[in-house]
């Protein structure tokens, strides 16, 4: 990947313009246009969390994992366990990088993570801070492999 810098006096002082250039649009170039876009986008810090009885607000440093059960969103963080009804692709869009979607029903935070080992059947276990666990399916390891630097 080849990166320049141009000047652009028809610019104004505040405006930036990202031109992307490939043989044709590939994974690559989604994500990098994905990650450009998201850039300007201030990630909270906070995350409300609506449960059956108040709206309490998770603090994303916090949070080890979540977890969906039908329609039942369990947050694990270093001090509680949040219950609150939702969807995980929506979570997953307010979340910053060091989350990591390791199956269809759960997200790690990455700066937990222990270690990841191979469970009783042959799949993959990823091991977290707070004696906590979570399976991780293959169609999601090559993500998540990438995402510790394997």
């Amino acid at each position: 990947m080849k990166i320049k810098f141009q000047t652009d006096a028809t610019l104004s002082k505040d405006e930036i313009e990202v031109a992307i250039k490939a043989m044709q649009e590939t994974e690559t170039v989604s994500k990098l246009i994905s990650y450009l876009n998201k850039f300007n986008e201030s990630q909270r810090a906070l995350i409300p969390v609506k449960t059956e009885d108040r709206i309490a607000t998770i603090k994303q440093a916090e949070i080890i994992k979540i977890e969906v059960q039908t329609t039942t969103l369990i947050y694990y963080t270093t001090k509680n366990v949040f219950k609150a009804k939702g969807r995980l692709y929506q979570v997953l869009t307010n979340l910053n990088d060091d989350f990591v979607q390791v199956s269809r029903h759960g997200l790690i935070n990455l700066n937990y993570l222990e270690s990841i080992e191979v469970g009783f059947a042959g799949n993959m276990v990823a091991k977290l801070a707070n004696n906590l666990k979570a399976d991780v399916s293959r169609h999601y390891l090559p993500e998540l492999e990438k995402k510790v630097g394997l």
